[in-house]
């Protein structure tokens, strides 16, 4: 008689009894969720060095105390957060180096502006009588107020208060001053250490996607965005997360690295490719696995800064190039959601560089992870049919949900029983993952 394990989705052929040993307590996790963004602010005007600064699509400028600026403001860091949120739902910003703070004084108060950067030079303070008793201290950032004090007589009361934007410090009793403009802030560009930490310091931190904006040009160019493809390279193979980065003009030829090699012209200012990587990771970061960005629009784009000749194109999506061209609409477009990959093996065939395809291998990665932790199942026959019945269950998510398609639910994921003891279990699974109908052939005969 026929027997052993079944799938309610499928059915058997042979007439037997079929029976599935699983908890009744066990549900699929589903996989992580998507659109999270990391961009370090190169030369920023103001904020804390070495500080990852979350901000969510919702309240983008929950934190703008700690940028300096709304992400609206006419700043190129800012700009980069902006078209980061066209796609993204989360953006984790991180200041990797800090200048000098602007610094004003008016005897016997002291005002320091909180942070390192030009911006501080855009603060200014005023001690001003009250007519009810002591003195009304108002603290600006350009034109808004950012800090007041009122009826206040001792440098100690408002140092004893705070401030967000700037510290206080002096001793005694304050006196008038119609105003003092702080001075002396200064920006510095970060160096390779600074920049080496930042990216060691991304192994604690939950994202899906890093822009990497170095200018192509820049003598370090080559020197960081090698360190930066050795750490998704580190994350990918040997920690088990599976990030991605863009990088700017930058050969890579490795699947989580996505080569960005012409920039926008958004609202009638032209961005650099640095600053055009924010968009880039945006869009692959909130991309479903059955989801192609290839002719995505890019929205408020109005123009391409490098636009590509047909030859040109050809070249560079041989080269593993990303890149924007104009559809027949007249829209900028995303012309081919590829990463860097260009070296096929065996092992690595050329769908890996479809990045729809390497989302679904990505996501369906991150899914065994949830759902089969050290420690959770025992490693004999019970375990391994609740195994195999839970991985059959993802096998019948991603199926319906067209990410993968031809599968095999007798064979599509089976735990290698003859390899699996003591502690160590070995699963072999088949996936053909479903792209997006991207080139089009038509033959018409006409009569």
């Amino acid at each position: 008689m026929a027997g052993g394990t079944f799938d309610a989705s499928v059915g058997k052929v042979r007439p037997g009894t079929y029976i599935n040993t699983k908890s009744s307590k066990q549900n699929i996790a589903g996989s992580n969720l998507r659109g999270i963004v990391v961009i370090p602010l190169l030369s920023h005007k103001w904020g804390p060095k070495g500080e990852f600064i979350t901000l969510n699509a919702s309240a983008p400028d929950a934190s703008i105390a700690k940028l300096g600026f709304s992400v609206y403001d006419n700043d190129a860091n800012m700009k980069m957060i902006k078209e980061a949120f066209k796609n993204a739902t989360t953006v984790i910003v991180y200041i990797p180096s800090a200048g000098a703070k602007a610094t004003g004084a008016a005897a016997p108060l002291t005002v320091t502006a909180k942070y390192g950067g030009t911006r501080g030079n855009s603060i200014k303070f005023t001690v001003v009588a009250n007519p009810l008793g002591g003195f009304d201290v108002t603290i600006y950032l350009g034109t808004a107020v950012v800090g007041e004090y009122t009826g206040v007589t001792t440098v100690e009361q408002i140092i004893a208060a705070g401030n967000d934007y700037v510290t206080f410090s002096g001793t005694g009793n304050l006196a008038e001053t119609a105003g003092v403009n702080l001075s002396g802030g200064t920006d510095v560009a970060p160096t390779v250490s600074e920049l080496t930490t930042f990216l060691d310091a991304l192994e604690k931190v939950k994202f899906n996607v890093v822009a990497f904006p170095i200018d192509p040009a820049s003598a370090d160019a080559g020197s960081l965005n090698t360190a930066l493809i050795s750490k998704i390279k580190y994350f990918r193979e040997q920690v088990g997360k599976y990030v991605k980065a863009v990088v700017a003009k930058y050969d890579t030829d490795y699947e989580g690295v996505i080569n960005l090699t012409n920039a926008a012209d958004v609202d009638g200012s032209a961005l650099t490719i640095p600053q055009t990587t924010a968009w880039v990771a945006g869009a692959e970061a909130a991309a479903t696995y059955v989801q192609s960005n290839t002719y995505k629009k890019y929205v408020g784009a109005t123009g391409i800064v490098g636009v590509k000749t047909h030859e040109e194109a050809i070249a560079a999506i041989k080269n593993g190039e990303y890149f924007f061209s104009y559809s027949e609409e007249g829209d900028v477009v995303v012309e081919y959601d590829i990463n860097s990959l260009t070296s096929f093996t065996t092992e690595k065939t050329q769908d890996y560089s479809k990045n729809r395809v390497l989302r679904v291998y990505d996501t369906f990665s991150d899914t065994l992870k949830l759902n089969f932790p050290p420690n959770k199942y025992d490693n004999n026959d019970t375990g391994w049919n609740i195994m195999e019945g839970i991985g059959k269950g993802i096998l019948k998510e991603f199926e319906d949900a067209g990410a993968i398609t031809e599968v095999d639910y007798d064979n599509d994921f089976l735990v290698d029983r003859s390899k699996s003891s003591g502690d160590q279990t070995y699963f072999n699974i088949g996936l053909k993952a479903v792209d997006s109908a991207e080139k089009l052939y038509f033959t018409v005969t006409t009569r």
